[in-house]
C-alpha cells in the first residue's frame, strides 16, 4: 500500500509540473514549491515504509525469540527443574504406598537417567557412580540456541 501511495503522489506531482511548463507564463517559484512539495511527499512515504519495515522485522525476531525461550540453556533448566520434581513426586508415591499399605515399592527413575546418558549429559565411571559433565559441555550438546545464532549473524554483519 506504502508502494502505490508513493508512484501515485510522484505520478500527480510530474502532471502538476507538466502542466505549469505548459502555461504561458509558467512561474519558477510555483513549479519549485509543487516539485519540493510532492519531493517531500515522496520521502515521507518512504522513510515510513522504512521505519514500518524495520518494525515488522523486530516484531518477528521478538516472535521468534519468545517461541525459542525453551531451547538451549532453558531445556536444561527445564530438564533439571522436571528431575528434581520427579525425585520428589516419587518420593511422595513411595512413602504414600508404604503408609497407606505397608509396602515397600521404588518408582523406576531409571529411563530419565538413561536418557540423559544417551545425550551424554549424565555418565557412570568405573564405580557404576553418576556424574553429569559441566555445564558449558552440556550447552555444547543440546547445541547453539536462537539468540546465539542471532546475535552471532549480527557480529558478523556488523564487522563485514
Amino acid at each position: 500500500m506504502d508502494w502505490v501511495k508513493f508512484l501515485v503522489s510522484a505520478v500527480v506531482g510530474l502532471i502538476a509540473v507538466a502542466g505549469s511548463l505548459e502555461m504561458p507564463k509558467a512561474d519558477l517559484w510555483v513549479m519549485f514549491a509543487v516539485l519540493s512539495t510532492v519531493i517531500g511527499y515522496c520521502a515521507k512515504i518512504y522513510f515510513t515504509f522504512q521505519q514500518n519495515m524495520a518494525t515488522y522485522q523486530n516484531l518477528i525476531t521478538q516472535s521468534m525469540y519468545d517461541k525459542q525461550l525453551d531451547s538451549g540453556r532453558g531445556t536444561l533448566l527445564h530438564l533439571c527443574d522436571d528431575v528434581i520434581q520427579q525425585e520428589d513426586l516419587d518420593r511422595q508415591c513411595e512413602e504414600l504406598i508404604r503408609d497407606e499399605f505397608g509396602q515397600n515399592c521404588n518408582f523406576d527413575v531409571d529411563d530419565a537417567v538413561d536418557k540423559l546418558e544417551k545425550l551424554g549429559i549424565v555418565c557412570r565411571d568405573t564405580i557404576g557412580r553418576y556424574y553429569c559433565v559441566g555445564l558449558k559441555r552440556a550447552n555444547e550438546i543440546i547445541g547453539m540456541t536462537t539468540e546465539e545464532l542471532v546475535l552471532k549473524a549480527k557480529q558478523g554483519s556488523g564487522s563485514a
